[in-house]
């Protein structure tokens, strides 16, 4: 992750019975009772939080077993719809991006966090480090709809303490208020479109990382549907009594073209764009797009189409075309496009077919709905089409991927 290198001062403070031995500068030595309380509040904290994700764990239970999920190179569930996700599963993909873009917040310097800490030299205290924390959304069009996004979380270690595992602060526990909904359960995971990954309170901090907020999948009182568009505040527990807790806020997400360009623009190419495209205003022409990932690398994809088209003859032809792009891409992607001659019926060929370059077509991809295309070619095959022009208005009807919408 990209670190941050200015941080403003904070006097943060852990408050309650607590009996402590000062032990330098900016670090506390937290014995004694007040760190027994602190371990059952937060193994408390842990129990409730495994029975949540255990409700959504055994709906999910057959398509774990189906896809062998003992194997331990596989991290997590194929996503599933469910009415608790915050943001549309074709938002996001795993890693998380650790680049801030857009606003953060807060906005002028890292809001500076202080967290428990442990050291394995001393089993039985606890210490203290201050952390930098920093949240911001990425913008998920959405048909056109621009008020969608998903939010991030940033929790970065100072440089000089960065991946020492001797010493290490513990991740807090997390509670949003929303409207008159007061300080409730938020999950939060390092891996997107899941139903039952979360980073527990007191998991080790050595290494800074990004988390998105997500629902838990239940209507359990403990937690609330949040929805991460409008405003909210996240609080930092370090569960000693008394701990009144670290407060960040956001305001509602409202973008601009100046605050989140991207939002007003192409989508990304990813496979949730996979499909039948047509123009509504012309019936028997139509065009199917897919786009895969490639093996032996996360830095590109493939888009694939054929568009069953006329040639001049008013006789169906069909063109094909790929064309390698890279990973996240938002367009124009080219593709150089030939067809096939010399064929039969049913495979009665009679001998090889033969490839022909055509030209090129060029998309972009307004919304997850729409498709702009332009061509550049000729026919050398007596009644093939020919022609330099740009097409604007086709689109997909409302679909889904393996109960995964695009928006």
């Amino acid at each position: 992750m990209c670190k941050l290198k200015t941080w403003a001062a904070a006097g943060l403070w852990l408050v309650g019975s607590v009996f402590a031995l000062q032990a330098g500068a900016n670090e506390q030595v937290i014995l004694g009772d007040a760190a027994l309380q602190r371990d059952q509040n937060a193994a408390k904290e842990t129990a409730q939080i495994r029975a949540l994700l255990g409700a959504a764990q055994t709906v999910a239970a057959p398509q774990r077993e189906a896809k062998n999920l003992t194997d331990p190179v596989v991290k997590s569930l194929t996503p599933e719809p469910n009415l608790y996700r915050t943001y549309a599963p074709s938002c996001l993909a795993h890693p998380l991006p650790e680049q801030f873009s857009g606003p953060l917040y807060p906005a002028s310097a890292p809001f500076r966090v202080l967290l428990a800490a442990r050291d394995v030299n001393f089993p039985d205290r606890y210490f203290e480090e201050i952390v930098n924390v920093r949240l911001w959304r990425i913008p998920c069009s959405s048909s056109g709809q621009f008020y969608d996004s998903v939010t991030l979380l940033a929790i970065d270690r100072d440089a000089a303490n960065e991946g020492n595992g001797t010493r290490y602060p513990l991740f807090p526990g997390l509670r949003v208020t929303q409207g008159n909904i007061t300080r409730k359960l938020v999950r939060v995971a390092d891996e997107p479109n899941t139903v039952v990954s979360h980073v527990y309170a007191d998991e080790p901090l050595v290494n800074s990382g990004t988390y998105v907020l997500e629902n838990f999948a239940t209507n359990d009182a403990s937690t609330a549907r949040w929805d991460f568009n409008n405003a909210f505040t996240l609080t930092f527990l370090n569960f000693f009594n008394g701990d009144p807790g670290q407060p960040i806020s956001l305001p509602a997400y409202n973008p601009t073209q100046s605050t989140y360009p991207t939002a007003f623009g192409n989508v990304p190419v990813t496979g949730y764009l996979t499909g039948n495209w047509f123009d509504p205003a012309h019936s028997g022409e139509g065009m199917l797009i897919q786009v895969f990932d490639l093996p032996g690398t996360s830095s590109e994809k493939l888009l694939t189409f054929a568009w069953f088209t006329y040639g001049v003859d008013r006789l169906p032809f069909w063109l094909f075309g790929s064309a390698r792009f890279p990973t996240d891409s938002r367009g124009p992607i080219v593709a150089e496009t030939i067809y096939n001659s010399n064929g039969g019926f049913a495979g009665d060929f009679g001998s090889s077919t033969t490839a022909t370059r055509w030209g090129t077509v060029t998309f972009e991809f307004p919304t997850c709905y729409k498709m702009k295309f332009s061509y550049n070619g000729s026919a050398a095959a007596v009644g093939g089409p020919s022609g330099v022009g740009t097409r604007e208005s086709w689109e997909r009807r409302d679909v889904e991927l393996n109960g995964l919408t695009c928006e």
